[in-house]
């Protein structure tokens, strides 16, 4: 399970031209928004 992540976040990573420091901070603003979502709606 955790090769097949590593492999499809590599495809997209390529796909969409990252590199993991961007990846990274999509995941924390990612993170964040949701946050804000859940405390705003439950």
């Amino acid at each position: 399970m955790i090769e097949w992540h590593k492999r499809l976040l590599k495809q997209m990573m390529e796909q969409f031209n990252l590199d993991s420091y961007q990846v990274a901070w999509i995941s924390f603003l990612e993170g964040v928004v949701l946050t804000i979502i859940f405390y705003e709606f439950f």
